[in-house]
């Protein structure tokens, strides 16, 4: 994920003295337990991660809601993985309303706030904590995950795409969001250009009042503590090696269908009857 560096803020004394004090909560936090980077932001989660992830990360849910292969008014049944606080699946079971899914998750605290917010919708939507790396998984027609692959170690991708294939029916369909690299390396200025537009996106949300420049230094510097005492630990992998681990898999058709600078969607399909 492109780290943000600090940038101008119009907010007044008093949200910035708020979120002063949720830097020093965090902070505290980690060095008095042993809590994960995702449980313990998972209150602020919703509101946050849209602004520190970049533009991408809204307009890629929108993405893949828009790619979901099945008619408004078609009963269906999908999987979540990692899905945190189950955004997608929220959107998902709001624009199909004869969906129904499961959301998988290893952190609790997520779970916990995805119960909340999709208990309005009953029995359609159920929640499942367990390592989506290699928890088994029920017969669907549809996956989606988005930004969970990053925390999948290379060695294991064939595994979780294999369990995947296995779960789906005929002429299923996984849809894959996360910030991927592309088999030719950019260059300084495609970088620079990619750290810029996510500058100005943090510096909007600062300017017009949905976050605090201190929430944004907060997460940025929990997330570092984090991952140097190995609680967060990620991996970058290639969107065209990935979309060869799904072909390895059982999947017979894959295409990179969109993107924006890293966040990047994977689409695979498996045969037919």
């Amino acid at each position: 994920m492109v780290e943000s560096g600090r940038v101008g803020s119009q907010n007044g004394p008093t949200r910035e003295s708020e979120a002063s004090q949720e830097v020093v909560a965090m902070i505290d936090q980690t060095e008095a337990d042993d809590s994960t980077y995702f449980g313990s932001v998972a209150e602020s989660y919703d509101r946050l991660q849209p602004i520190v992830a970049g533009p991408g990360y809204l307009e890629g849910l929108t993405m893949m809601v828009d790619l979901v292969p099945h008619e408004r008014e078609e009963a269906f049944r999908f999987i979540e993985l990692g899905c945190g606080t189950a955004t997608l699946s929220c959107r998902v079971l709001e624009r199909f309303p004869r969906s129904t899914g499961i959301g998988v998750d290893s952190e609790s605290a997520m779970l916990d706030v995805a119960r909340k917010k999709l208990a309005s919708y009953g029995d359609r939507f159920h929640v499942r904590e367990a390592d989506v790396r290699t928890c088994d998984l029920p017969a669907c027609n549809l996956v989606f995950s988005s930004y969970a692959f990053h925390h999948v170690a290379p060695e294991a991708l064939h595994g979780v795409l294999a369990r995947i294939a296995d779960a789906l029916k005929p002429d299923g369909c996984f849809v894959l969001l996360d910030q991927m690299k592309a088999r030719t390396p950019w260059g300084a200025r495609l970088a620079g250009q990619g750290r810029r537009i996510h500058q100005q996106h943090v510096a909007a949300a600062i300017a017009s009042g949905k976050a605090a420049q201190a929430e944004v230094d907060a997460r940025w510097e929990f997330k570092r503590r984090m991952k140097s005492d190995g609680q967060d630990v990620e991996y970058v992998h290639v969107a065209e090696d990935i979309l060869d681990e799904m072909l390895a898999a059982g999947f017979n058709e894959a295409g990179l269908v969109w993107r924006r600078f890293a966040s990047t969607i994977l689409v695979v399909f498996m045969p037919g009857e």
